[in-house]
């Protein structure tokens, strides 16, 4: 570059003192950069109580019923004070707004796009078909819907919306027996199915599921020879069903449905017993979507107004409150807003969904986000941890000159997200200024140089993780909530967010920490929340529903934690996964495996145990490779696990070279022994025996729920000799 700069004065003499003059107000303007703030990190907004929702004494506060109508508690002011409106509303209105906008694209032989208006007319295609005298779906009737994401699972459910029902998902990977028990419960009229794979799960038992009237198969043929009262159809001939029926008829449907009312049914993963069906409203949908949106883009990231498109990748679980959140109803919400609904700050904007394909989890998802380039992304840690292992690899082949710059570039960069944190000082350095576009490149190459917030959410980020990201100059930023509380209760945004917290409540969302003495470290214990956004109740299960809201409407989490003075709140541990010593001491489990993963970053996963023991041990997992087909472990060391010794290639080795004095026997012991001397506050916490089991812990081998979340009671009966083995 200075040869061709040298070149070029000689030729052209009058461009040497322009020049000059040009570099030195370049220099200038970036060393003004350095000491300019960037984003500094603000604190939580105190919400004034005129913004909180107002519960009237005497009001019901929980609902079971099937057909059940929930108490809208408005605000005085605020986004709490909102008008309600029902999604069946929500989705006609931005329907109108933008009819020709893309709304859903989904790659079938190239891209095929869904505008708004084809978008809401299938869905009403799918409400006609309800309708007719074929089905007879009646008002708070209920559809299932199982397969992974693409158009025809948003029609389905959005079909059973405007024909004033709701819609339950199911996990893919449920076998016939959940699959039966969720549609017996939820009293399925419909079932939707992706293909035949799906659909053979319910011949065993559609028969027995006395309100169900059809299986509707929306991809690939259906299989010949399925007879019997259920019918098992295809798409196309389900949709031909309704094609008499009038469109007024289906209006008159939605002008019945009342913001209270049900519109879907989200499924716990059931990890003690049959899953609960919450009941989630479309007040509940509607005002969680403005609140959490308002939170993330008001004045927040956008130095404008908010872009005209709005884009996210659809692949998470549609089962799941965050992807129904995220994927479906957000985006309704938002093209609404874009002429009569809501925020201000979302005139004349739309959003587009992009569909990712069913091997987004087993390597194709870069692929999808590099087309979608979307604005906002939601990863669970897995997720997260994939991309690094991936950008990992790459980084090992790059040498020379490149490597120096890109480590130069990283370095700079987690200076600068340091500083956005909550606390710092917002100045980014002359470095950073000098290195973003190898960052911008970086982000370009992962798809995410046009989002502005990169979320996590489901389960606990490993701190090496979030660390690498905002190394790239990507903060990666928590959520936090439950199905119960229709998705996210606090929430991280670019303004305010600090490492190792989940972020403040969202908009005027109340919390509240419940403190037991005796099972609870001062200033922590059980949070609790409260607001527009929490569930009607658990359908048929008044027991249940009673356990997880009080009398006062306050949703009991189950989770503990703290609020620190900011109002950013921590997660500390579970109230179910307390481990209570034979000392009588409790222990939260969580942060302690969250340590001991920080600390040996070659382990996947970690179980604690030592309720009711003399002490506490683990079981540990490595990182291995996950088989695409099976979604098991296949053995085979990957990612930091093939960096500890090269003499080790799969897990079963580690395993079984525990006792030998190997590599992985030093760094194992390295790694406790430095859990037990730093970062342990008493000798209750410390681990004195450990054990790693072949494989790894994954969905498929029953030790994670969908979610990823370790079920430590199966996983205990699963280790059961491993475990008694340490004591």
């Amino acid at each position: 570059m200075l040869e061709q700069f040298q070149l070029l004065t000689e030729d052209h003499p009058r461009l040497t003192t322009w020049t000059l003059i040009l570099v030195n107000l370049y220099l200038l303007l970036v060393l003004m950069a350095a000491v300019k703030a960037k984003r500094p990190g603000k604190r939580a907004r105190q919400v004034p109580a005129s913004e909180v929702a107002v519960y009237k004494k005497g009001d019901p506060v929980s609902f079971v019923e099937t057909n059940a109508k929930g108490i809208v508690r408005l605000a005085q002011t605020g986004i709490a004070s909102t008008p309600p409106a029902t999604l069946c509303q929500m989705f006609k209105a931005a329907a109108e707004a933008f009819p020709s906008a893309p709304a859903l694209k989904c790659e079938r032989d190239g891209w095929q796009t869904w505008s708004w208006a084809a978008y809401y007319a299938q869905s009403m295609g799918v409400a006609k078909a309800l309708l007719s005298d074929s089905i007879g779906f009646a008002a708070h009737d209920c559809v299932n819907v199982i397969g992974f994401n693409s158009p025809e699972w948003f029609m389905a459910q959005m079909g059973a919306i405007l024909a004033g029902g709701k819609a339950a998902g199911v996990y893919t990977t449920n076998e016939p027996a959940a699959c039966n028990y969720q549609a017996s419960h939820s009293e399925a009229k419909v079932i939707f199915v992706e293909d035949a794979k799906q659909l053979t799960k319910y011949l065993g038992f559609k028969e027995e599921l006395s309100t169900l009237k059809s299986l509707v198969q929306w991809s690939g043929a259906v299989p010949a020879g399925v007879s019997g009262r259920v019918r098992a159809m295809s798409w196309s001939g389900f949709l031909e069903l309704g094609a008499s029926v009038p469109e007024s008829t289906v209006q008159q449907r939605m002008d019945a449905v009342e913001p209270g009312h049900v519109a879907t049914l989200i499924y716990t993963s059931g990890t003690t017993g049959n899953p609960k069906a919450v009941m989630i409203s479309h007040d509940n949908i509607v005002y969680e979507s403005l609140a959490c949106l308002d939170q993330l883009f008001s004045g927040v990231m956008f130095t404008g107004s908010v872009p005209s498109e709005l884009r996210i990748v659809s692949y998470l679980p549609l089962s799941h409150v965050a992807a129904q959140m995220l994927d479906i109803c957000s985006p309704i919400v938002v093209t609404a807003c874009g002429r009569r609904f809501g925020l201000e700050a979302f005139t004349g904007t739309y959003y587009t969904t992009w569909f990712a394909d069913p091997n987004a989890l087993k390597g194709t998802l870069p692929k999808t986000l590099a087309a979608a380039r979307p604005t906002l992304f939601l990863g669970v840690p897995r997720v997260w941890e994939k991309i690094r292992e991936k950008l990992l690899e790459v980084g090992k082949q790059t040498k020379g000159p490149a490597k120096a710059l890109s480590t130069f570039a990283k370095k700079h960069a987690a200076m600068a997200s340091k500083a956005r944190q909550l606390g710092g000082n917002g100045k980014v350095t002359v470095g950073y200024v000098l290195t973003a576009w190898v960052l911008k490149l970086i982000k370009k190459k992962l798809g995410l140089d046009q989002c502005v917030a990169c979320l996590t959410a489901a389960a606990p980020m490993p701190a090496e993780v979030s660390a690498y990201f905002a190394s790239l100059d990507i903060d990666l930023l928590d959520v936090y909530g439950m199905s119960e509380s229709s998705g996210a209760q606090t929430c991280s945004t670019a303004m305010v967010h600090q490492a190792g917290t989940v972020g403040p409540a969202i908009g005027p969302a109340e919390t509240r920490i419940d403190h037991v003495q005796g099972r609870d470290k001062p200033g922590e214990g059980e949070i609790c929340y409260r607001g527009r956004h929490i569930m009607l109740g658990y359908m048929k299960d008044a027991a249940k529903t009673a356990e997880a809201i009080d009398t006062d409407g306050w949703l009991h989490s189950g989770d503990v934690g703290m609020l620190d003075p900011d109002g950013l709140l921590h997660i500390t541990g579970r109230i179910k996964e307390l481990i209570i010593t034979a000392g009588g001491e409790n222990i939260a489990p969580v942060p302690i495996e969250d340590k001991l993963k920080e600390l040996l970053p070659a382990i996947s996963n970690v179980m604690m145990v030592g309720d009711k023991r003399k002490y506490n041990v683990c079981i540990l997992t490595v990182k291995t490779a996950i088989d695409p087909d099976t979604g098991l472990s296949n053995g085979q060391l990957a990612g930091d696990a093939l960096s500890v010794s090269s003499a080790t290639t799969d897990a079963e080795a580690v395993a079984e070279s525990q006792a030998k004095g190997s590599k992985w026997q030093a760094y194992l012991t390295t790694g406790m022994e430095v859990y037990n001397r730093k970062h342990t506050v008493s000798n209750a916490q410390k681990i004195q025996k450990f054990a790693v089991v072949p494989g790894d812990f994954s969905e498929k081998g029953g030790e994670l729920t969908a979610t990823l979340k370790l079920k430590r009671s199966v996983t205990a009966d699963k280790y059961a000799a491993t475990i008694e083995a340490m004591y």
